[in-house]
């Protein structure tokens, strides 16, 4: 079986990620002989070499933009709108009369579409007629807030799937509200290969703190500062964060001057981007993910997985992974519950910091890459027959 896979635009974060490694996976079992669709060279590029993965690069463009982070971009972005939307036409109608020259479509038996924000795939499934399949990894409105070129997305997204996988139930049930056919959404979790079983030592009268994900206003950042600013002086004292991520250097500006502010300075470390954490991670004791609405959460897994103590809002499919036994769920935008929880833990004994994460470790397990690999095989065999 030879399955196409159309990469998001975008190559450094969890979707990008959770797509090489089914691809991988895949690849390794000998279950599907995987090719990577590929806007232009980059960190996929890279890895899909090392891993001995065809792929095929290809400028495209998605049919979404973001609506802006600031008042003039919104207003730049919307007097634009017409010429973006227009470059996407553009754009994607001179990859499709380019493709023919890089690929044999008429050997490909199942297109599969990384992002909900790439429609280039369903393009593809419609002029060769070759079954599509639809990954929905984001909200698009209430977290990234996208603004869609074609008014009638939601039908378009139908006609031209035969099957979508929601990478969780909030997921799922969004795009059900929002019109989407319910006969065509399987919810797939995705899934982590590693899971560290190990004598788990926590730090002795302070807290390591860790925030993986990209700085963006929706990872909500922001929250962990307003709580944290509202403990007391001699537990504040013995806390320590670190982010790692990317983001706009506009953000980040933001949550900096927020932290000078508050005379956090101390408290708080900027890291940028890292593409293994593996062994820095078990040197934290708490894990943290304080997003507007995490359409999954890979890093809520990952914490968890590598027993430390998780704490999530309650919001999106967060709540569908943290459970009251393997973590603390706070209520979003409420700084004084999470600084609570924070201050919980501070002054826990370590015999129920270990309990919470072994628990944490073993609700990690039903998250595994195996068992997300073997759903989506059985999904790819439905749209075969």
């Amino acid at each position: 079986m030879k399955v196409l896979f159309v990469a998001n635009i975008g190559q450094i974060g969890g979707a990008t990620n959770c797509l090489f490694t089914l691809a991988n996976s895949l690849n390794k079992a000998k279950k599907i002989e995987p090719i990577i669709l590929i806007s232009k060279k980059g960190n996929l590029t890279n890895m899909c070499d090392k891993a001995n993965i065809k792929y095929i690069i290809l400028k495209f463009d998605a049919f979404v933009i973001n609506e802006g982070s600031t008042k003039i971009k919104k207003i730049i972005k919307k007097f634009l709108f017409p010429i973006f939307k227009l470059r996407n036409i553009i754009l994607n109608k001179a990859a499709l009369n380019k493709i023919d020259n890089l690929i044999d479509m008429n050997e490909i038996d199942i297109i599969h579409t990384n992002v909900n924000r790439d429609n280039f795939g369903a393009t593809l499934s419609k002029k060769y007629n070759i079954p599509h399949v639809w990954h929905l990894r984001e909200f698009g409105d209430i977290d990234y807030k996208c603004l869609y070129y074609n008014k009638n997305y939601i039908n378009y997204m139908n006609q031209n799937t035969d099957y979508f996988i929601s990478v969780s139930n909030a997921i799922r049930n969004n795009f059900i509200i929002k019109g989407l056919d319910i006969n065509k959404i399987y919810t797939i979790y995705d899934g982590i290969s590693k899971f560290s079983d190990y004598d788990k030592k926590f730090s002795k009268n302070q807290l390591k703190i860790l925030f993986m994900g990209g700085i963006q206003e929706s990872k909500g950042q922001i929250q962990l500062i307003e709580a944290l600013h509202l403990l007391s002086s001699d537990v504040l004292k013995n806390i320590k964060v670190d982010f790692y991520g990317n983001g706009s250097l506009e953000y980040i500006k933001k949550l900096k001057e927020k932290i000078n502010e508050y005379k956090l300075n101390s408290v708080f470390k900027f890291n940028g981007y890292s593409n293994n954490l593996n062994k820095e991670i078990k040197k934290y004791d708490i894990g943290i993910m304080c997003s507007k609405c995490e359409a999954f959460g890979m890093v809520t897994i990952e914490y968890m997985a590598n027993k430390l103590i998780t704490i999530v809002s309650n919001t999106g499919a967060s709540p569908e992974i943290v459970t009251s036994k393997s973590g603390f769920i706070y209520e979003y935008n409420n700084y004084q519950s999470l600084a609570n929880i924070i201050k919980k833990i501070y002054y826990m004994d370590e015999i129920t910091k270990k309990e919470i994460s072994n628990n944490a470790f073993e609700r990690s397990k039903y998250f595994s890459e195996e068992k997300t690999i073997e759903n989506i095989l059985k999904l790819y065999k439905k749209v075969i027959k």
